[in-house]
């Protein structure tokens, strides 16, 4: 019987496909950095699970995750070793895992050379076989958008239930009623998902670029069309501290250097400027920026009582 095992881990999931070597000791699962395997989704928890091998044997441990952990189809219960055999399947979120072990025996002794055996007569050459006529491959959308595999169901979820059936009594286990039930988890799983990590879409760094305007209206802002994505998202992060200081110095400064990316400098104070003005100093020439929508900046950012000078960079004065 061989001592020595050739144990890896091959990981399947949404944009991802490795296989990873095991070594005897603990190989952590989970969601963030430093894990051995790193499943970075939102239905892998941050510490998931491990897997630990020893001499003869793995075992699989769920570590309390959240969404729990399945192998070949069960749950796992969190915090019970469960031992590994070569070809299980470890569904976590929407990656599978699966596991192999390969013995390594010693190499045979070579047997001893046999005799020479008479050359046989030769056998007729073989027919050709008939070569299938090749069918050309089905061209991609106009759009450019991948065709969808309906052979195969979506990440995350499989062609039979192993979720819902548990609530039914023993007599409704079949494969039929497994098939059934993965019909409305496939309907159900993704909203189940959305409502769990809904969390995501209210924090402008991770809220989809679609979402960004939502989340605009609490602060009535109307995005230009010219604002990327970037600085969408950094002015929502900085809006509650821009927001509770608008009409200042600081706050006007602070839009327009996320808007160009230069710090602007701001004089309201200066000895010879008329009363109620302020100037509005540019590090970038005018053809850098809109003009316009700079000018739209101010005018919503400023006291409503004040006028201004607009100045960039080797460009001439222009009062409001």
């Amino acid at each position: 019987m061989a001592d020595n095992y050739i144990r890896r881990i091959i990981v399947k999931g949404p944009e991802t496909e490795e296989t990873i070597d095991l070594t005897e000791g603990t190989t952590t699962i989970g969601r963030q950095d430093g894990m051995d395997i790193r499943l970075n989704h939102p239905m892998v928890s941050r510490n998931h699970a491990q897997i630990e091998c020893l001499a003869q044997e793995c075992q699989i441990t769920d570590l309390g995750s959240a969404n729990g952990t399945s192998l070949n189809g069960k749950p796992l219960e969190a915090n019970s070793p469960a031992p590994l055999a070569s070809g299980a399947k470890i569904q976590i979120g929407p990656f599978e895992l699966t596991f192999e072990q390969i013995s390594i025996e010693p190499p045979r002794p070579e047997p001893a050379p046999s005799p020479p055996e008479p050359e046989p007569e030769p056998a007729p050459p073989p027919l050709e076989p008939v070569k299938p006529p090749t069918v050309p491959p089905t061209p991609p959308p106009e759009d450019g958008t991948q065709p969808f595999d309906f052979s195969e169901p979506p990440p995350g979820l499989s062609r039979t239930d192993t979720r819902y059936l548990q609530y039914l009594p023993g007599i409704y286990h079949t494969d039929f009623m497994a098939r059934f039930l993965a019909i409305f988890e496939s309907v159900l799983t993704p909203i189940e998902w959305n409502v769990e990590n809904f969390d995501l879409y209210l924090d402008p760094k991770t809220a989809p670029p679609e979402f960004l305007p939502w989340l605009a209206d609490w602060f009535s802002i109307t995005f230009d069309p010219s604002w990327s994505v970037e600085q969408k998202r950094e002015l929502l992060i900085e809006a509650h501290q821009i927001f509770a200081r608008r009409g200042t110095a600081w706050a006007l400064a602070r839009v327009l250097e996320i808007y160009t990316g230069h710090q602007p400098e701001i004089l309201d104070l200066e000895k010879d400027q008329d009363p109620f003005t302020f100037t509005v100093k540019l590090p970038v020439t005018e053809k850098e920026v809109d003009r316009q929508l700079i000018e739209r900046i101010v005018d919503a950012n400023k006291p409503a009582h004040t006028s201004y000078n607009l100045l960039f960079k080797q460009n001439r004065e222009r009062s409001r």
